[in-house]
């Protein structure tokens, strides 16, 4: 008998070693579980993928509207900045020639 109480014995450790293992490993996994930052789903990743995308893309089109308008703009102004130059160097003349007649006008006075 003494040899069955000893097998029991055993097979009671046994047990208790299995339990007491698989309430540290539950711990454990219960800790980590709930420690852990919340994880998309695959699905949600997608989605969010496909809205950051679209959303590049709309910036992508309206950058490329801002340049050309802005490259316009700059044609514009060089025309602009041409033209004034051209009436500057009329108005130059044009002053010159007065300035011209009225010392020739002095002079005869």
């Amino acid at each position: 008998m003494a040899n069955g109480s000893e097998n029991s014995n055993k097979v009671l450790k046994g047990v208790i070693g299995l339990l007491v293992t698989w309430s540290i490993i539950s711990i454990i996994i219960i800790v980590v579980w709930a420690t852990s930052p919340d994880l998309k789903g695959s699905a949600q990743c997608r989605a969010e993928l496909r809205d950051m995308t679209m959303k590049l893309e709309g910036a992508k089109a309206q950058f490329r509207e801002n340049k050309m308008a802005l490259e316009e703009q700059v044609l514009e102004a060089r025309e602009e900045q041409d033209r004034l130059k051209e009436k500057i160097l009329q108005l130059d003349g044009h002053l010159n020639t007065t300035n011209t007649m009225l010392e020739q006008c002095r002079q005869k006075n």
